[in-house]
């Protein structure tokens, strides 16, 4: 009697070890699969996911050397723009951000802005950790013809386009 109550308490702990086993592995591709078969699933997919790290940690190696080479010699990363929408009519801001290597044309930006439509309410600069932050609040400009207010739409990618140019310059 002793026995069999051994027997049935080791085949109660290998059905619910199969059972974790099993949840960790994809959905099986036929309805129900013997143990045997669900088993050389599993060993397939181990073997699987082992060489896919491996590929994994070898990539990372390569990049990690690759940015350990770049970072020795001084390269400059490009200018961030964002413009984005702060009111439903016709606010707008328009951030930069850039190394402080490059040389900005405060000028030329604003008169880019204002050649698109748009009157700068407030303009913030400032230069930290060799980066150039720019903030420029705006709007549509409002234009009036016989008393009555037009707002001009201003063409976003359009702008953008211009200010790539003029900062890439």
């Amino acid at each position: 009697m002793n026995r069999n109550l051994i027997e049935r308490e080791r085949r109660s702990n290998m059905r619910h070890l199969f059972s974790r086993l099993f949840s960790l592995l994809p959905p099986p591709t036929t309805r129900r699969s013997a143990i045997p078969d669900r088993l050389e699933q599993a060993t397939v997919y181990i073997n699987q996911i082992r060489t896919r790290l491996e590929g994994l940690n070898q990539r990372r190696l390569q990049l990690e050397e690759g940015n350990i080479g770049t970072s020795r010699r001084r390269t400059m990363m490009s200018p961030v723009i964002n413009i984005s929408e702060y009111s439903h009519v016709s606010g707008m801001e328009i951030n930069l951000s850039a190394e402080s290597e490059l040389n900005l044309s405060l000028n030329e930006i604003i008169r880019i802005i204002q050649e698109e439509g748009a009157e700068v309410l407030t303009l913030t600069y400032s230069n930290g950790s060799n980066r150039n932050i720019l903030t420029i609040h705006c709007e549509a400009a409002i234009t009036y013809i016989n008393g009555i207010s037009y707002i001009n739409g201003i063409d976003r990618s359009r702008l953008l386009q211009r200010l790539r140019i003029v900062i890439e310059e």
